[in-house]
Formats: C-alpha cells, sequence, structure tokens
C-alpha cells in the first residue's frame, strides 16, 4: 500500500516539534525556571527590549552569545515583545510561526525566539553574525561537481575529498536563486525539491547537494558523495526523467531517503533516548543537584533541534522518508511513555 504524503510536511513536523517541546515542559516542571533576571547584568541587552517577565533562567550570557528562558509569558506578551524585537531592527529575513519567530538585524545579529503556550514560557537566543573571510573554491572531486559561487567569501564547516559543507557570505536571494540554477545547469536537476530558501538534488552520478538560503545575505552549500546503496535509484530517477511519462513522482519516491533528512532524524531520535535516561534517573533521585547540571546542557541541544528541525518546513517528504519517520517516531513516543509513569 502506498503511504499518502502529500501536504504532509506540516503535520509530520508539528509533531517533531511538540515532542520537543514536552521536553522542555517536563524538564521546566521541576522548577527550574524560577531564577530573578535582571536585564542590566545581560551584556547584549541593550540590542533587545527587556523581557515581559523577570522570573526565568539564564544559561547564556557573553559578548557573543545570549541564552535565556523567560517564564510566566502570556500569548500577547509574546506577540508584544515580538513586535518590540522589529522594532529594534530584527526584522530581515524574518521567519514566523505561532510558536517561533526568527530574523536578523542590520549588523548580523540573529533572533530566535521561541514560546510555549502551556507552560507559558518564553526561549530567547541571540547570536552574533557568523566570521567569514576569503576563500579558495575546492579543487578536489566533489568541487568539480558544482560551480563556484559569485562570492568568495564564506567558511568551511568541513572540507574533505568527497565532500564539503561551506557557508558563503555576500550572497542575496537573487543570488542564491542564480546559483541554484547554475547547479542545475550543471545536472542537479535529479530528485530535485525545491522551495523559496532551500534545494535538494542529485545528479546523474548520484552526487547529492543541498543548498540553502540560511538569512543575512549567507547561503551554504553542502555536497556528499553518492552512496552504493543509492546508486541505483539515481540511475533508475535520471533515467525516467528523460522518459515521456507521468510517472516521474513515483519513481521519484522509490529513490529512497534523503541523507540529511536521515541523519536529523537519528540525532533527535538519540536525543530523546538520552533525554529518557536523564528523566529516569532524576525521577529516581530528585535531591540530586548533579542531575541539573545537565539541565541546561539538554535545553541546548532541545533548542538547537527545534531551530535546525524548522529547516525542513518546506520539505515534502517520500513515501520512504514518511515511513521513516512513522518507525522512529513510534520509538519516540514508546521511550517518553517510560517517564510518564
Amino acid at each position: 500500500m502506498k503511504l499518502q504524503h502529500t501536504n504532509n510536511t506540516a503535520k509530520i513536523w508539528a509533531g517533531v516539534i511538540a515532542a520537543l517541546l514536552l521536553v522542555a515542559l517536563t524538564v521546566t516542571l521541576t522548577g527550574c525556571l524560577d531564577e530573578k533576571i535582571v536585564w542590566d547584568d545581560i551584556i547584549l541587552g541593550s540590542l533587545l527590549p527587556a523581557p515581559p517577565s523577570d522570573r526565568g533562567e539564564v544559561h547564556t550570557n557573553s559578548r557573543e552569545d545570549l541564552w535565556l528562558d523567560v517564564s510566566k509569558v502570556t500569548d500577547k506578551q509574546f506577540a508584544d515583545y515580538i513586535d518590540a524585537c522589529k522594532q529594534r531592527g530584527f526584522s530581515i529575513d524574518a521567519k514566523s510561526s505561532s510558536i517561533s519567530y526568527t530574523a536578523f538585524n542590520e549588523n548580523g545579529y540573529e533572533l530566535y525566539i521561541s514560546y510555549m503556550s502551556s507552560s507559558s514560557e518564553m526561549s530567547i537566543r541571540l547570536e552574533p553574525p557568523m566570521e567569514m573571510s576569503s576563500i579558495v573554491w575546492p579543487d578536489n572531486e566533489a568541487g568539480k561537481q558544482l560551480p563556484a559561487p559569485q562570492s568568495a567569501t564564506g567558511r568551511f564547516s568541513y572540507e574533505y575529498e568527497d565532500s564539503f559543507y561551506v557557508f558563503i557570505g555576500n550572497t542575496t536571494k537573487d543570488d542564491f536563486a542564480a546559483y541554484v540554477k547554475a547547479c542545475s545547469d550543471a545536472g542537479f536537476s535529479v530528485n530535485y525539491k525545491k522551495g523559496e530558501d532551500h534545494y535538494y538534488s542529485d545528479n546523474a552520478e548520484g552526487w547529492h547537494v543541498d543548498l540553502r538560503y540560511e538569512g543575512n545575505s549567507v547561503m551554504s552549500i553542502k555536497i556528499s558523495h553518492p552512496s552504493k546503496d543509492s546508486e541505483s535509484a539515481v540511475a533508475t530517477a535520471a533515467a525516467t526523467e528523460k522518459a515521456p511519462n507521468d510517472t516521474t513522482k513515483d519513481t521519484a519516491d522509490a529513490g529512497g531517503i534523503d541523507p540529511d533528512f536521515k541523519k536529523a532524524m537519528d540525532a533527535y531520535e538519540s536525543f530523546m533516548g538520552e533525554y529518557v535516561d536523564f528523566m529516569k534517573k532524576y525521577k529516581a533521585n530528585p535531591t540530586d543537584l548533579t542531575l541539573l547540571a545537565s539541565y541546561a546542557d539538554y535545553m541546548s541541544k532541545y533548542a538547537d533541534f527545534v531551530r535546525d528541525f524548522s529547516a525542513w518546513g518546506d520539505k515534502e517528504l517520500s513515501n520512504q522518508e514518511l515511513a521513516y519517520y512513522i518507525d522512529v517516531q513510534a520509538r519516540v513516543n514508546k521511550k517518553l511513555l517510560e517517564t510518564a509513569g
């Protein structure tokens, strides 16, 4: 039986985010978010309006990074705080939903705000612009698969002979669209998935590219070597692309699972497993103060996961990806039930 995945993306990621919010809510119920926040002590506080409540917890407070959770926040106060942040200049490349807001200011600082109505808690993260310098486009097997971008300003996350991950600065949305077209013209048009700020595709040889407009005139380029398991599927999809019939969609669905999607889901499942183990230890000995030291680490991972998963919000899942998600989520839900007892 063929799984129907039309318009399933929002429902799927709503489920993922809901599970992640459960993590934050359950840990919050331990009473960690009741410290007094003195806004004058926040180093980057001058860039943002003071939050509507002075109760919560400050996780990171430095010249480079700010992260705090604020409790006792109403839905209206959350909406008003976003408006206040916009007035402070955080309105560049803005993305918003009912539970989150992300934007840059003119100096390149990135603001991420999320909100949990059920627990009246708001999380605020502020990060500095990425440091970049002049780079040289890789003259290796992976680099030869793609056209060099127009800008030579960037930063490599990693670089190997058969793969690399690089952030490119001085790239507008129009520049990003032009680069997407250049990659498509260069052969990366097999099994492609395209959105306003992302492009995923393979070429006939099975190389996979992931292009994203990150915001603030920055795009990311990730390319990976074809795996043996996907070579036959990619070849089939490439042949179908040339065939004059209506079976391209079904053949693309048979192409398997996007490696970045699988990596994200595996990391999500691993994180939830760690969380369940943590909660079991806490419930067995709630007076163990050493466990609270792990709280900030889990909440940091939680915030990163919410932000990373939001990047998949526009991605339509294939049948195989949907089935894989269902399997992972079933195992995660089973683990979460272990903490409810």
